[in-house]
């Protein structure tokens, strides 16, 4: 002690202090990851069961209620799972309210990392319900309930318009979930379903002789197709492996099936 001066004692607790607000920082941080990574698991697992848990409230869900679902899923975890830190951290509203100063760093990167995943998977949800929107126009048209006069769904149009953006351009490159290739096969799937002349003069005009089982007989895909469980159709393996095997993935990449039908200009 005699060796240490008043000068090494300040310094020495200005250090701790230091160190402790650091740490207590990288905590929070961590746990605004931990709640952030929670919540985009729920909301996706949601997204993909959309269909499902909507079905147990309404008869005949529309393809907007998976993506509700699953964005609501996606902020109520992390709502939740903040809540349950807080309440177990004993802090209550007073306290984050006199600690709020010691917490803006994190607080700022966990709002920019929220901000950016919610746009993310914003996007990637749009496209989706554009998908299944599509999907379920489509089924209405080669089925004869409607022609090609009617309203493109607005979901559908929110699609092209982001499909068509720079930045939806660059988002297509990480969208795990929105494949054009797989929503190019479920809709080849369900030109077959009601249509086969059509079908076979789609695939015969990709460049190959058609093939009759191009698209497989699976009673999941007519099930699938029955319910109008468009997110099925989207996720069967057996569709997609199908017609990778007799398609290139430029061909069906390319493939305009609304234009050639003439239900889009």
């Amino acid at each position: 002690m005699d060796q240490l001066s008043p000068l090494n004692i300040i310094g020495g607790v200005i250090a701790l202090f230091t160190i402790l607000g650091f740490l207590k920082r990288f905590v929070s941080f961590f746990f605004n990851l931990v709640a952030l990574s929670l919540g985009a698991i729920a909301g996706l697992w949601a997204y993909n069961n959309g269909f499902e848990i909507a079905q147990k409230a309404v008869d005949k869900p529309q393809p907007w209620m998976s993506t509700a679902i699953g964005i609501s899923t996606f902020v109520i975890t992390i709502v939740v799972f903040r809540k349950i830190i807080a309440f177990l951290a004993g802090k209550n509203d007073e306290d984050s309210q006199a600690r709020s100063g010691g917490f803006r760093m994190a607080g700022g990167l966990f709002g920019l990392l929220l901000g950016a995943s919610f746009t993310y998977f914003m996007l990637t949800g749009v496209r989706y319900a554009g998908t299944v929107s599509e999907l379920d126009r489509l089924t209405k048209y080669v089925s004869g309930k409607i022609d090609a006069s009617s309203k493109e769904p607005i979901f559908a149009k929110l699609k092209l318009w982001i499909d068509s953006s720079q930045i939806g351009q660059w988002h297509q490159k990480i969208d795990f979930l929105n494949d054009p290739v797989e929503a190019n096969a479920a809709k080849l799937a369900i030109v077959k379903e009601e249509n086969l002349e059509r079908f076979a003069t789609m695939t015969s005009q990709q460049g190959v002789e058609f093939i009759p089982d191009a698209i497989p007989v699976d009673p999941a895909i007519q099930r699938a197709y029955d319910r109008r469980n468009f997110g099925a159709l989207l996720r069967n393996e057996a569709i997609q492996k199908k017609l990778r095997e007799t398609f290139t993935e430029d061909q069906l990449r390319q493939l305009d099936i609304e234009g050639e039908l003439g239900l889009r200009k």
